[in-house]
């Protein structure tokens, strides 16, 4: 009677435990067992940064064993594969050999001066006229300012054939370029050279007869050539702006280029703008690197 208060509370402590024991064992099992985020992470960080960490000793493995049997890694120079569409636009030909190729024959220039309009208008009253302006290959005469191509076409050719102080009427003159030269190109081929826009255009505008359509640009490369390496000669010429509807005098003083605002009255019918050279410095000075006017 004595023990057995002592077995029960024994049994009791037992079972207790092992209650205990089974619950804390669950608990441990379902979160184990349950998604965590944290853990499933740095699991797949740590196989992630494993994997790089293996590729990396492989590779110095492989680099090892390469140096170890050649002694050396040749290293081969880079070839050019030659791939149509290696570029995003095609290869330009030679300049030189294109226009040696290709260089349209002129035997004979002549200047149309002022005075022989009329006999050019009538000689070639009946053409057609093709016209070439700025080409996309943006050679010399493409992209140099159409002021200064003037000042060298006034020094190749001299004056200009017409300008817009030629006009007879003033609503002719607004509709005219400022300056115009005239040629007959070997005797037969009518020619004409004017410009763009104004002093603010670049490159300038060549027509010739219809005929002549598909070697315009090699007429037009060969009759001006050699404004490249001509010298600047002060011109002056009156310029309309049809933006404003405004009177300007521009051109080459023998040192800077010019353009200066003008009234329309002083743009006389049949008179040509003058320039003053008696102060000008000499003709072969060139204008600022810039070639801003003043």
């Amino acid at each position: 009677m004595t023990h057995a208060p002592s077995r029960h509370l024994q049994s009791e402590v037992r079972f207790g435990t092992g209650s205990i024991a089974l619950v804390v064992g669950m608990v441990l099992l379902l979160w184990g067992a349950g998604p965590h985020p944290t853990a499933a992470q740095t699991s797949e960080v740590d196989e992630t940064d494993l994997i790089e960490r293996y590729q990396a000793a492989r590779q110095r493995l492989l680099v090892r064993r390469h140096l170890q049997r050649e002694g050396q890694i040749r290293v081969l120079p880079l070839a050019q594969l030659p791939l149509p569409a290696d570029s995003l636009r095609p290869s330009e030909p030679n300049p030189q050999a294109e226009s040696t190729r290709h260089a349209f024959p002129i035997h004979d220039i002549r200047v149309v001066r002022r005075s022989g309009r009329e006999e050019f208008r009538e000689r070639f009253a009946d053409v057609h006229w093709s016209f070439l302006g700025s080409t996309p290959r943006h050679t010399f005469l493409d992209t140099t300012q159409t002021r200064d191509l003037r000042a060298r076409l006034q020094a190749q050719f001299g004056d200009p054939t017409q300008t817009l102080g030629d006009a007879a009427r003033d609503d002719d003159r607004t509709e005219r370029a400022q300056f115009e030269y005239w040629f007959v190109v070997n005797d037969s081929i009518p020619v004409q050279v004017t410009d763009t826009r104004g002093p603010r255009g670049r490159g300038v505008i060549v027509m010739a007869a219809r005929r002549y359509r598909d070697q315009l640009r090699s007429l037009r490369d060969a009759l001006l050539a050699p404004l490249r390496r001509s010298k600047r000669r002060p011109y002056v010429d009156y310029h309309y702006d049809t933006r404003c509807g405004c009177w300007y005098r521009t051109g080459f003083d023998g040192r800077t280029f010019f353009l200066r605002r003008t009234t329309s009255a002083a743009v006389g019918s049949g008179r040509r703008a003058r320039l003053d050279t008696t102060n000008a410095p000499p003709s072969h000075s060139s204008p600022p690197a810039n070639g801003n006017s003043p």
